[in-house]
């Protein structure tokens, strides 16, 4: 007996030393820190500084093995001030210079004209667990290069950072707004030969999360806006003024042929929207990798692809150019202060247009509507209107299905009318069907050991299908979901003589705060009445109210509710 104890006791202890190998991060960040100097002449320098101590295997040989610096050698300098390892017994091990290697931005890819970007890979040698990395460097830009100090940061790492120093300098006399969320920390302010620097220091830091939809803009995670804009005004105008006017002739001579022959300006619109969508390329270079410089429509038109900057300026140009009065706004990633939201803070630019009396917020890198039409959490502001508010409608995101379905014993044929909310379908494609359901579809039915199973069809674009369905039992951030769902689905099968229900009736309903639930199957003579519906409260839940939304989605994935059993005679 004595024995028994000592190795339940014995796995007990292993259990508890692996639960605490687990739970303990890969590395940790001792020190990090950045600063911002903005400079009388306009130029500008980004000091950056970390000594980072690995603890694991992944860590050393995966997530921290290499630094990536991106920047633009035309108008800036990058400075390797300190870079080197200190192994656990001390030993110091520089990086050599092979180890720093430039290359080409992956955002640069197929994207010749910002092919002359560079990203500087710091390859980290020397490394061991217990190992600690050292790494510091200046990035300087010249006068004129960037426009203003604009700062978007999210102040989280992907490991724990034990002392964290952010700070902003700027010329005593220029406009300095910044915005400290989602975390408490009060700046010092000082100023001394004619600069005034504001600096945080931050302690005990933990890691970002690696939980599924993490967004700043559901209050979790902690951000810095700064920007010597005079407003957030003065910021959008700045982008605004390099965007090409209507009245332009070769944008009027390229809308005019992608026009031609459309009856309306609905039509109009879905040509301008799928030229824009799927004959420019898209390159992924970053606005602020540009400089917040965009090429012009000629460029863009020769070189056929563009950033999503200028493919903004293209499709709004064309839409205005062909008279459909088309505003440009920008999205931005969190709500702060709009006077320390510079050109950095902007998530995507969209264009808002109005055809026949509907409403289109358009990406110029999607068909379907643009992902500021489902935002409610973060502003979005008028490029065109001189940084002028705009409220987006909720969007109908009703999805209703009625389906009738005739079984035999070889197939199951469905006949569907679906109504879908427009905030689900593509603007243009002839697959605005497919979203809507098709009108019929067909199953073919075997049958195993005496029973055949019916599945019964649902949206494509239902949340059943999506990862919200899947997540973990328990949530420490917001949730902000796609939209305040809102779906029913009622199905009449005529199941023919020689066939008989095997799935037993039953009604489940599902209630709580977070919404409701309900599943029921009803046999009515020779029919089966199927209802299936989801109906949410709102869309952003709290890490409270999370398990009460979990129960209704998992319920309502789960695939087995769409599945009707039959027994054969």
């Amino acid at each position: 007996m004595t024995k028994i104890v000592n190795k339940f006791a014995l796995l007990l202890c292993l259990l508890a030393l692996t639960a605490s190998l687990f739970a303990a991060p890969e590395a940790e960040y001792r020190k990090l820190s950045k600063a911002y100097i903005l400079n009388a002449d306009g130029s500008q320098e980004f000091r950056y500084n970390m000594e980072l101590t690995l603890f694991t295997h992944t860590a050393m040989n995966g997530t921290y093995g290499e630094s990536f610096i991106v920047y633009n050698p035309q108008y800036q300098e990058l400075k390797i001030n300190a870079s080197y390892t200190k192994q656990k017994d001390g030993n110091i091990v520089k990086t050599p210079d092979n180890a720093f290697v430039e290359v080409l931005p992956r955002t640069a890819a197929d994207a010749p004209a910002y092919n002359h970007l560079k990203e500087m890979v710091v390859v980290h040698t020397g490394l061991e667990l217990g190992a600690t990395i050292y790494l510091d460097y200046t990035l300087t830009s010249k006068p004129g290069y960037l426009p203003e100090l604009d700062i978007y940061d999210e102040l989280l790492q992907t490991s724990p950072v034990k002392e964290y120093t952010v700070s902003l300098s700027v010329p005593e006399n220029k406009p300095l707004a910044y915005t400290l969320q989602n975390i408490k920390s009060k700046p010092t302010v000082a100023t001394e030969g004619g600069m005034k620097t504001v600096t945080w220091k931050l302690n005990n830091l933990p890691a970002s999360s690696r939980d599924m939809f993490v967004s700043a803009a559901n209050g979790d995670i902690p951000f810095l806006t700064a920007s010597t804009y005079a407003s957030n005004k003065e910021a959008l105008n700045g982008l605004f003024a390099q965007f090409t006017p209507a009245t332009d002739v070769q944008l009027n001579a390229i809308a005019e042929n992608l026009t031609a022959g459309k009856k309306n300006d609905t039509e109009k619109l879905q040509a301008i929207l799928q030229h824009v969508v799927e004959n420019v390329g898209y390159s992924q270079v970053p606005l602020r990798d540009a400089g917040f410089k965009i090429r012009s429509i000629n460029d863009l038109f020769y070189s056929a692809y563009g950033t999503e900057a200028e493919k903004t300026n293209l499709l709004n140009g064309l839409l205005n150019a062909v008279g459909i009065q088309a505003e440009t706004a920008a999205s931005y990633r969190v709500n702060a202060d709009p006077a320390s939201l510079g050109l950095n803070a902007i998530k995507e630019l969209v264009v808002i247009a109005h055809a026949d009396g509907k409403q289109y917020i358009m990406s110029p890198t999607s068909g379907k509507m643009a992902a500021a039409g489902w935002n409610n959490q973060t502003p979005v502001i008028s490029l065109t209107n001189a940084g002028t508010p705009v409220t987006i409608p909720t969007p109908d995101a009703r999805i209703n299905y009625e389906v009738s379905v005739s079984v035999s014993p070889e197939k199951a044929e469905s006949q569907v009318k679906a109504t879908i909310g427009d905030a689900y379908l593509p603007y243009y494609g002839d697959n605005i069907a497919a979203y809507a359901g098709k009108e019929t579809s067909s199953q073919t039915l075997k049958a195993n050991n005496g029973y055949v199973m019916v599945t019964l069809p649902d949206a494509p674009v239902s949340l059943a299908h999506s990862s919200y369905c899947h997540m973990n039992t328990a949530r420490k951030e917001n949730l902000l979901l796609p939209c305040k769902a809102n779906e029913h689905y009622a199905y009449t099968v005529t199941i023919p003589a020689g066939m008989k229900l095997a799935t037993p009736e039953s009604v489940k309903t599902i209630e709580n705060g977070a919404g409701k639930v309900v599943i029921s199957i009803r046999q009515n003579g020779d029919k089966t009445e199927v209802e299936r519906s989801l109906q949410l409260n709102k869309q952003l839940y709290s890490p409270a109210e999370f398990s009460n939304l979990r129960n209704l989605l998992t319920e309502w994935g789960n695939q087995s509710n769409k599945i009707l059993l039959l027994s054969v005679d």
